[in-house]
């Protein structure tokens, strides 16, 4: 049989690597076992000389007098006396020996203990021992002597005393043998002072560090350091090595972290974080690198295996360390290693295991541990008030980014996508000294405000080229708010109206700043009102004369000068403070971001993120909207200590209490919850990629991996049902393999504010790639949950059903929120109609059901993106119901569809039978309708006067057995009355054919058939008639069109004659009512050209012939005068630098230049004709500064043909005309 081969310990490849001179590493030691402490301290002076023997002895000696292995077996005793490295194939004479036999000298005693005793009373037995014989073992050059406690049936105790420490017990190796000490790398934590502490297993060695600072300098960095060694005695094989080093790996980091729960019961624990575990798994294993990185991580995060290359087993074993961090609270982090010998110098090094440069790599392995530098205390606030340090988010979003392509990519396999290499860039901004906003790199954690703003670029499925978005975040190692942090967001937050981009706020906020005046802290008095009865009060606070003249040139408090008591007192009147922010000042700047955060709502989309306890100023994230809420966090207007002091008592428990998620999320407040802040990072950017890239930029469209004219497998019944099924699909009840589908596509449905008003669920979705908004309403009854008032001692918790179909305050008001949302993000919006109607029982019309109700109609009216209302099928729509949502509301942008199935009405059949099918018309029915009805009737009139009476009786009885069925009756009338409003019709392909329309009709809104003019331009694109009703291919050709770069768009080129005919109309009214500002207004559109265009223009007024008289440029407003032109050879025109001063009252130049921006020319043009309907300008409420950006704006066909009208139509004389060529 062949022989196994030897498989090297790790002792054996310790010192296998080490260079033959051991000049300098040479020790000499004793091993000695005792049967008890007595009989070694008898034995301990001739167990000392052995040392002094020139030869070491070949077998075990006995002390105990002796001669024999009978002797030496009987009394249980041996000695040892061994070299270093004597053994493993280095040669050393016994010359050698003799020299450096006396350079380390170590004693090993072992000691049976018949007693069990603690440690202390070990260790003070020991150290009496010691401490006795503390001169002999100096005397000897005794390095260390170390003592092995043996009791039965329990692992050894060590306790080893040392001479560089005056033999006082070395506690940082307890139960630790010296020897093996480099297999926990104790030397790495040198930077440290160490405290040992117990521990209930004495395989684990914990320590707790404090680093190491320069006298006088106070310690910032504590941590707690647990080590253990993992070993096994036996041949591990491949098969069992994985099973052994998964299964006692896992147990020991569970030990571990037991350990280190009872260690935080320590004193100073709190000031400790980035605490170690260092486990160290001593046998050799014959295994893949990438298996072991399996284990370990399966371990630490129980996610999917990355299976490497598997090692022969007859290759030399490798020693590979895998460390594992997790600074940031986020990011764990799992990089692995090799260790290699550095041939220079003889050094074990870190070598990176893979491709990838690791950051440890080359470095050597005996590097001591680093203290904590200047971000790790920071970062160590953030986390233990539950959120991530400021400067850590760009990181987060950088990781979500990346998760977001790698599901994207998973969802189209079948195309070849490529993510970015970077997928995020950003910039921080900052306050410069003239408090104005600029960008700037500089290094993390240099901000001395507690506010961080960035402007980041995201690569985004939707955007591969980049969209911009302003993030604010609060900085909750800094503190609370200050007038500069306050004024940090409002900047961050203009900038991002004025570009018109999203807004993220990631708030972690504690509230304005509460600050002291500290130079009046230590000098102020008290003047009592009785000094020997303090309990009545104080008459005033006072400054002595020359506690005044310390603080008089700080400008810190106002006095008075008084004479009281019998000497001169400077009572404190004011009390402002040298520093700026310590008082209300801050409370008012926090006025001013709220006013900014509801004007940038209104203006761009705002998102708010709470990673943890947002105090005070609660309502900023009220009036930004769309809140996540981490689940520790909380939303708290005051805090539970100061309402408690309110009430007189304890009421309140913790700030959970007043603004968790139970209630935050339940009322509304908070759209959505996420259990830490990398899924709350996530979720807002979902959310993200509903909107488009700018306010009034096109929607995010992304390729559809559903069909758009597929077919929608779920279909709902008569009986109640999830409404999410029929919006995002479910698994099929029968095959759950199977996935029926619902109306959107797969996976896009993303529900908010889903615990508040359940009545109704509202969220965003993708139909055809076209984000929307969706509305549906619950078919179910539910259960709503009233929490108890814990301030009312008789409060109590109680359970509300609430039936579905039914528009009560709470939905009312969900639905009238949803919709404001969807309309500030530029969505089109689906509403799934299906309400029986309003429930206006006095309960709900005290709750305001009526005023809930009627902001619905008002955010429909106001809705600019089209509005699909869909009576899906076996659902209904009556009344009140009916009358909030009917498209007359806005006729422009609403239609609705209803399916075959569906019903409408003003009430239900039941109702309208009850009210106007009354008796005589049942009556009358029966006798129409019933054959037997209609045989008696014969028989009544064909009948004997005698039998009369009988035949009415049974007339009689079969209408009471009628009657009697009337319920049912009532179901047949029911079928009959319900009348469907419209056919069915496919809301797939209407809704993305809506959106392009409402993209294209923009520019056409104050033009009467503006669909007309599109429906003319397909035409003129060589389009047939009847293809006007194929969605699809309207759709297509209107994205076709939507390319500017194509030169053959239809839609393009009369879009561009539009807005040319209305700048120049609306500067023919203006100029009509305001003829006085013509000159400045050219003269001031001349300043703005570039020198082609302004020598183009003044050709152009040079060759003007005739001058319009202002009554016949007024008979047609749409016409403009045509100009004459004549020659301008002998012409000379010269230009002087004449100063204009332009006034906002100047309605000309503002009206041209507004009007030329392309998508703002509705708005302008809109606000244009309510201000000459109510004759009077809307000039003062646009800028200078806006007027001049529109200017840059202006093409040169715009400019000309607007000053041909100002020329040929306003200027009343041949000088003026002159006049102006002049200018």
């Amino acid at each position: 049989m062949d022989q196994l081969p030897h498989v090297p310990s790790l002792d054996e490849m310790q010192y296998s690597e080490l260079p033959l001179q051991l000049d300098d590493c040479q020790r000499t030691g004793i091993m000695a076992a005792f049967t008890s402490v007595e009989e070694f301290e008898n034995a301990f002076d001739d167990l000392i000389d052995l040392f002094e023997s020139d030869s070491r002895p070949e077998s075990p000696k006995n002390l105990g007098g002796g001669g024999g292995d009978d002797d030496l077996t009987k009394q249980g005793l041996s000695v040892s006396i061994s070299s270093s490295f004597s053994d493993v194939g280095i040669n050393i004479n016994d010359k050698e020996l003799k020299q450096q036999a006396n350079s380390i000298r170590i004693l090993n005693v072992a000691l049976k203990m018949e007693t069990v005793f603690d440690d202390n009373t070990l260790s003070e037995q020991f150290s009496t021992f010691v401490g006795n014989n503390r001169e002999t073992l100096l005397e000897r050059e005794i390095h260390c002597i170390t003592f092995l406690a043996l009791h039965e049936r329990q692992f050894p105790k060590f306790f080893t005393f040392r001479s560089r420490d005056s033999f006082d017990e070395d506690r940082i190796y307890r139960h630790l043998e010296p020897a093996q000490a480099f297999q926990l790398e104790i030397n790495r934590m040198r930077m440290y002072d160490l405290e040992a502490l117990p521990t209930s297993n004495q395989k684990m060695h914990l320590y707790r560090g404090k680093g190491k600072v320069p006298e006088g300098q106070e310690v910032t960095d504590y941590r707690f350091f647990i080590r253990s060694i993992i070993r096994h005695s036996d041949l591990i094989t491949k098969e069992a090595s994985y099973e052994y080093l998964q299964n006692e790996g896992e147990r020991l980091l569970l030990e571990a972290m037991d350990e280190l729960e009872i260690a935080f019961s320590h004193a100073q624990a709190k000031k400790t974080d980035c605490n170690h575990i260092f486990f160290n798994f001593i046998p050799t294993v014959i295994m893949g690198a990438g298996r072991i990185e399996e284990i370990i991580r399966n371990i630490v995060l129980r996610y999917g295996p990355r299976l490497w290359k598997l090692p022969h087993p007859r290759e030399i074993p490798t020693t590979l360390r895998l460390i594992i961090s997790n600074q940031r609270g986020f990011d764990l982090t799992i990089t692995m290693y090799k260790e290699e010998n550095d041939s220079r110098t003889g050094l074990k090094r870190y070598v990176s295991y893979g491709i990838d440069r690791k950051p440890l790599h080359d470095v050597p392995v005996s590097t001591p541990y680093k203290t904590k530098d200047y971000l790790q205390p920071k970062r160590f606030r953030a986390q233990s008030n539950g959120t991530t340090y400021v400067y850590d988010f760009p990181d987060m979003f950088r990781q979500v980014l990346e998760r977001v392509w790698e599901e994207y990519q998973e969802l189209n396999r079948s195309q070849m996508i490529k993510p970015p290499v970077r997928p995020l860039q950003y910039i921080e901004l900052v306050l410069d000294s003239q408090n104005r906003l600029v960008e700037q790199n500089r290094t993390e954690g240099e901000n001395d405000v507690g506010m961080v703003a960035w402007k980041m670029k995201l690569f985004t499925p939707e955007f591969p080229k980049g969209r911009d978005i302003i993030v604010i975040a609060n900085d909750i190692s800094i503190g609370s708010f200050r007038v500069r942090e306050d004024l940090l967001f409002l900047k961050a937050s203009e900038l991002s109206r004025s570009l018109k981009i999203p807004r993220m706020y990631l708030s972690a906020n504690s509230g304005a700043r509460i600050g002291l005046v500290e130079e009046i802290k230590h000098l102020f008095k008290f003047c009592w009102e009785d000094p020997s009865d303090p309990e009545k009060g104080l008459r005033y606070i006072y400054l002595t004369p020359k506690d005044y003249s310390k603080v008089v040139n700080l400008n810190s408090v106002r006095v008075q000068l008084i004479e009281d008591e019998g000497e001169s007192r400077y009572k404190l009147t004011d009390i402002i403070g040298k520093e700026d922010g310590i008082g209300v000042e801050n409370l008012r700047d926090a006025d001013m971001i709220s006013r900014e955060t509801c004007q940038a709502y209104k203006e761009v989309v705002t998102m708010s993120l709470v990673t943890c306890p947002h105090m005070d100023i609660a309502y900023t994230l009220g009036l930004g909207n769309r809140v996540i809420q981490i689940e520790n966090s909380h939303i708290t207007a005051t805090g539970y200590g100061a309402l408690n002091k309110l009430q007189g008592r304890e009421v309140y428990t913790s700030n959970n209490q007043l603004g968790g998620i139970q209630i935050m999320y339940n009322n509304g407040v908070s759209h959505k919850t996420e259990r830490h802040d990398v899924e709350g990072i996530y979720s807002l950017l979902r959310w993200l990629s509903y909107f488009p890239a700018f306010k009034g930029g096109p929607l995010p469209i992304l390729p559809s991996t559903d069909p758009v004219d597929r077919e929608i497998q779920f279909i709902p019944t008569k009986a109640p049902y999830d409404p999410r099924f029929l919006l995002a699909g479910r698994p099929h009840p029968v095959n759950a393999a199977k996935w029926e589908s619902g109306f959107f596509d797969h996976g896009t449905f993303d529900e908010i504010m889903k615990p508040w008003a359940q009545t109704v669920v509202c969220g965003r979705a993708r139909l055809g790639g076209i984000p929307v908004g969706v509305i549906v309403v619950e078919t179910r009854t539910v259960e709503l949950n009233l929490p108890a008032d814990p301030a009312k001692l008789d409060s109590e918790s109680k359970t509300v059903s609430q039936a579905g179909q039914v528009w009560l305050p709470d939905s009312a008001y969900k639905i009238a929120q949803a919709i404001m949302h969807f309309s500030k993000e530029d969505l089109p919006l689906i509403i799934f109609a299906n309400w029986r109607g309003f429930s206006g029982g006095m309960k709900d019309m005290y709750e305001q059901v009526v005023k809930f109700g009627s902001y619905i109609v008002d955010g429909l009216r106001e809705y600019n993106q089209p509005i699909l209302v869909y009576i899906p099928p076996f659902g209904e729509l009556r009344g009140g119901a009916w009358v909030v949502i009917d498209p007359t509301i806005n006729s422009k942008h609403m239609e609705m569809y209803a399916d075959t199935d569906a019903r409408g009405g003003i009430l239900e059949p039941e109702g309208v039978v009850e009210i106007k099918f009354r008796m005589k018309d049942l009556l009358k029915s029966m006798h129409r309708l019933d054959p037997e009805l209609q045989k008696l009737r014969t028989q009544l009139l064909e009948c004997k006067p005698e039998d009369k009476v009988a035949l009415e009786k049974n007339v009689s009885s079969s209408c009471g057995h009628f009657i009697t069925r009337l319920p049912f009756t009532s179901r047949i009338y029911m079928t009959h009355l319900s009348v469907c409003r419209k056919r069915a019709t496919s809301c797939h392909g209407r809704a993305p054919a809506q959106s392009l329309l409402a993209v294209e009709k923009a520019p056409l809104e104050d033009n009467s058939g503006s669909e007309g003019a599109l429906k003319r331009w397909f035409m003129e694109g060589g389009m047939a008639m009847d293809v006007w009703e194929d969605n699809q291919q309207v759709v297509e050709w209107l994205i076709n069109q939507l390319d500017t770069s194509s030169p053959k768009s239809v839609v393009q080129k009369n879009l561009h004659c539009l807005r040319r005919d209305s700048v120049v109309n609306q500067a023919h009214s203006l100029f009509k009512e305001h003829p006085e500002f013509a000159i400045e207004s050219v003269v001031r559109l001349l300043q703005h050209m570039n020198p082609q265009q302004r020598s183009e223009a003044i050709r152009a007024i040079s060759k003007i012939e005739d001058v319009a008289p202002v009554e016949q440029a007024d008979h047609d407003a749409h016409m403009l005068v045509k100009p004459k032109f004549i020659s301008a050879k002998n012409i000379k025109v010269k230009t002087h630098d004449t100063r204009m001063f332009f006034d906002k009252n100047d309605i000309i130049i503002t009206v041209v230049c507004s009007l030329s921006c392309g998508r703002e020319f509705n708005i302008i043009s809109t606000q244009i004709a309510q201000a000459n309907t109510q004759s009077h300008s809307i000039l003062p409420s646009i800028s200078d500064a806006e007027i001049a950006k529109q200017m840059r704006k202006l093409t040169l066909n715009f400019v000309i043909t607007s000053l041909h009208y100002v020329i040929s139509s306003r200027l009343k004389s041949e000088d003026n005309h002159k006049l102006a060529i002049k200018t």
